[in-house]
């Protein structure tokens, strides 16, 4: 498996799952998901990617924890349901 391809190892990872996964958690505070950088290692040939996630009300201001609790949620489950190896 090489870079550039659509899976990745065993994990096969399509960002439409990323964007419904955090879609599901936090819903209509989701104004975004957007990749912000990708790295292929040369060596070991596999893919890294960065996602920027903005949370927005248009009825109140969201708390730090609040973001930080569902962040959370959102990072365990890329692990449990996505196979994704967090850095």
């Amino acid at each position: 498996s090489g870079c550039g391809e659509s899976s990745d190892n065993n994990s096969p990872f399509h960002v439409n799952d990323l964007n419904e996964l955090v879609r599901n958690i936090a819903g209509d505070l989701v104004e975004q998901v957007q990749l912000i950088d990708e790295f292929c290692h040369p060596k070991t040939k596999r893919t890294s990617h960065c996602y920027r996630v903005t949370y927005r009300s248009m009825d109140r201001s969201l708390t730090n924890d609040e973001i930080d609790a569902l962040q959370k949620i959102v990072r365990d489950l890329l692990v449990s349901e996505l196979g994704v190896d967090l850095r």
